[in-house]
């Protein structure tokens, strides 16, 4: 309809009225609204759109890594499965590592709208918008395609984790996580980064970005922690001149990497450096020290796009929205809550010997390939 009233000047509440036949728009306007609208194949749009709905199945895009190794998408599908079933739809899964291709079932016609989990490029999501379907994004926003996104509070989250470590007497603190690798961590480390503006002090640092980047390690992390290479992970520790106090995480699973990693340097958590992360997944609670992160919803973001996804099919020309999930902090064992009564001096990375807590080495930690804990399935 955006097209057709583009094309002739008018209102797209004047071109809905024509092409829905009712009242308040001239004769003249409507014919020749209507013959724009077949010179446009709007009419062969709709008749294929319509055709479209009438199935029940809602195409699910995933990319294979997230399906097969990710307790958070995990959980965000069994989400969408469910509520897809209580609305009468099934999900016809189709895994996608980033091949910009439109999935069978959506060509064939027998899928009703999209629901997109996880990272995507903007040149799939481009393509996918041609085919006239409703698609929602979950966990992931494009910067250049306008579009339905369902997320978690990222920035508010990593803010309320990181003003939690400031409280608790942290003063110096780092972010552990990859900015190049997506939208969602970006905010995080954006939120992390509002909470470091408030601190009283940089410590000697000319500005807060010097503070951060002297503390903080912001590439090739997350290619690291899907790999599980944490020999690279201790490489990237080692560079720090000056260890931080405390790790704010991109996720559980770096900040789980990131522990082992600190763990082979002789550093104690969190005895030495408090680390924290983001998502609440399963690992989080079945570690040692169990991890202080952010409770993202991820079985409610399932069950959301599918809501939204339904309510798109019968508003096709509403705003595109960003639909934000709160988040929560669920404070467990990977900070030191007594840290204002300690001297708040950081650690040299080289120079300081670390004592060796012969404690949290009988602790079970070790992960295996799969990122869970020997004895946990």
């Amino acid at each position: 309809m955006k097209d057709i009233a583009k094309e002739l000047n008018l209102s797209v509440n004047a071109v809905s009225l024509a092409l829905n036949d009712k009242t308040g728009v001239g004769k003249e306007t409507r014919n020749l609204i209507i013959n724009k609208a077949e010179e446009l194949g709007y009419f062969s749009e709709k008749t294929r759109y319509k055709k479209a709905l009438a199935n029940k199945n809602i195409c699910i895009l995933i990319k294979t890594q997230y399906f097969r190794n990710s307790d958070f998408y995990s959980k965000v599908l069994l989400g969408v499965e469910a509520e897809a079933k209580r609305n009468g739809y099934e999900i016809l899964i189709n895994f996608t590592d980033e091949l910009i291709s439109v999935p069978d079932c959506v060509k064939e016609g027998r899928a009703c709208g999209l629901i997109s989990i996880g990272q995507i490029s903007d040149e799939y999501l481009t393509e996918l918008k041609k085919q006239g379907l409703p698609i929602v994004v979950v966990d992931h926003n494009s910067m250049a395609e306008s579009i339905d996104c369902i997320l978690s509070n990222n920035k508010l989250g990593s803010y309320r984790v990181t003003r939690l470590l400031i409280d608790s007497g942290y003063r110096k603190i780092g972010f552990f996580g990859d900015l190049n690798y997506s939208m969602s961590i970006k905010e995080r480390f954006f939120g992390y980064q509002e909470a470091i503006h408030r601190l009283p002090s940089v410590f000697g640092y000319p500005d807060v970005s010097r503070y951060v980047l002297a503390y903080s390690v912001l590439e090739d992390v997350e290619q690291s922690v899907i790999e599980h290479d944490v020999g690279k992970i201790v490489s990237q520790v080692k560079s720090i001149r000056r260890l931080p106090q405390a790790f704010v995480c991109s996720n559980d699973d770096a900040a789980g990497q990131l522990i082992l990693a600190l763990r082979r340097l002789g550093y104690c958590i969190p005895e030495d450096i408090a680390v924290v992360g983001f998502d609440n997944t399963a690992l989080s609670n079945a570690i040692s020290p169990r991890l202080t992160t952010v409770n993202v919803h991820k079985e409610f973001m399932g069950q959301v796009s599918v809501q939204r996804l339904i309510w798109r099919m019968s508003h096709r020309d509403e705003p595109r929205e960003n639909i934000l999930l709160d988040v929560e902090i669920v404070e467990r064992d990977s900070i030191n809550k007594q840290m204002k009564k300690i001297d708040s001096g950081g650690i040299d990375s080289v120079s300081i010997a670390i004592q060796n807590c012969d404690s949290q080495k009988h602790d079970f930690f070790d992960l295996n390939e799969r990122g869970i804990p020997w004895g946990q399935t």
